[in-house]
């Protein structure tokens, strides 16, 4: 794998002391222009403002545009335990699916992203909860828990898929009657024929079934080649579900060593185990906790190697986004919630140890200023990257940090820092 320096900055620096206010002053024509772009992609205010403090009108306006569509590629990760990348492409091949090796890293692959097309109104509207009708514009079926409206639908009918916004994603086929979707809040409610876009489905599929791939975004996949384990270390993933980190991590060191994998969740903490299962992990263990008092309750993980932090955060980078509503207050609980993760964190690792830390999100407060904190207060400091696919990031830590820009690298929003604790 190529190993590379951090390029130059592919975007305008930032005025100085980014971040500090983000809703702060700006002229009144920047305002009557801020407020246009979040009425037109219908995205909240305060994402607005975070988004032109960093990059400035135009270049949030575009990114905006790319946040309300999936990515061209849809990658893969590959299960190198047990598969190469060669073997599960002629797979995919042979199951009538475009892919493709992914050069710049070891495993991974991707396949492309068909769309966008056309969907017709066809008559009656089912209007889906925001999460399921973003599924359902990239091609998935939609299912009764999703469903948060059916009026007058009857099995058989031609019908409309639309998110709470008005967004029409698909068109399909009610599979059963709208009072029974609403009413049971289960099993499949509409057969989606025609999407505004087709990403690809593996999860039916053998490559799938037999654990020799993960799907994980580009940005997630470059995250564990920057951390790099090594066989023998113990690793602490505080935030784990699914696992995508936690199993990627497990597979980097050659099933040897520990992983333990942490959610606050019963339900989480069941769907890494199955993924850990499927990918025939055999040093992973999973436990259901609140990460941010395991130095207190889990004596065992003290001394750690590595620990993987991806906190909760505003998903301020996530696509597709079909609208976005965290306010201001939102914004600086989350952050301030993620570094009570880091404290902890911090206290856990060994003398040297390293720290992971990622978000799906562009907010400076949640990213460069939450790192910059963590070398302030908690005796960390910054290492350089060694696996660079993204940009430098804001501050005097840029060179320090990843952003993954969805205008520039047709990647989800991603940020990735790597830490040590001295």
């Amino acid at each position: 794998m190529e190993r590379r320096r951090p390029p130059e900055p592919e975007k305008a620096r930032p005025p100085e002391n980014p971040g500090s206010s983000p809703g702060g002053p700006a002229s009144t024509d920047d305002a009557v222009r801020m407020e246009a772009i979040a009425a037109k992609h219908l995205f909240s205010s305060a994402a607005v403002r975070r988004l032109a403090a960093l990059y400035g009108l135009a270049r949030t306006d575009l990114m905006l545009n790319k946040l309300g569509t999936p990515s061209k590629r849809y990658f893969l990760r590959v299960n190198t335990l047990k598969t190469t990348l060669e073997e599960v492409v002629e797979k995919l091949r042979e199951e009538g699916f475009r892919a493709f090796v992914y050069p710049e890293l070891p495993d991974a692959i991707y396949l492309p992203v068909k769309g966008p097309f056309e969907v017709r109104k066809v008559g009656k509207i089912i209007v889906a909860k925001k999460e399921a009708a973003e599924s359902v514009y990239q091609g998935a079926n939609l299912y009764a828990p999703g469903v948060l409206e059916a009026k007058g639908v009857k099995e058989g009918d031609a019908v409309n898929v639309a998110s709470p916004r008005g967004h029409i994603v698909a068109e399909g086929v009610a599979m059963m009657d709208g009072e029974e979707m609403v009413a049971q809040r289960r099993g499949l409610a509409v057969k989606t024929l025609r999407s505004v876009y087709i990403v690809p489905s593996v999860r039916e599929l053998s490559v799938y079934k037999q654990g020799l791939v993960y799907d994980q975004s580009l940005p997630a996949i470059v995250a564990g080649h920057v951390l790099s384990p090594k066989p023998g270390w113990l690793i602490v993933d505080m935030c784990a579900a699914p696992g995508g980190k936690a199993s990627h991590a497990a597979q980097l060191m050659g099933n040897e060593g520990r992983v333990v994998a942490i959610d606050r969740s019963e339900s989480k903490a069941a769907k890494i185990r199955e993924n850990v299962e499927r990918l025939g992990l055999k040093n992973v263990e999973v436990r259901v906790a609140d990460s941010r008092y395991i130095d207190i309750e889990m004596e065992d993980l003290i001394g750690a190697n590595a620990v993987i932090l991806d906190p909760p955060c505003s998903a301020l980078g996530l696509r597709p986004t079909l609208y976005y509503e965290r306010d201001e207050e939102e914004f600086i609980s989350l952050s301030s919630y993620q570094k009570q993760f880091l404290k902890v964190a911090a206290k856990i690792l060994k003398s040297g140890g390293l720290l992971l830390y990622s978000t799906c999100t562009l907010t400076i407060e949640e990213n460069e200023l939450n790192i910059a904190w963590a070398v302030n207060k908690l005796g960390l400091r910054v290492k350089t990257q060694l696996v660079v696919l993204g940009s430098y990031g804001f501050t005097d830590l840029g060179p320090y940090t990843q952003r993954f820009e969805p205008d520039i690298h047709d990647s989800p929003g991603f940020f990735i820092a790597l830490l040590e604790k001295t």
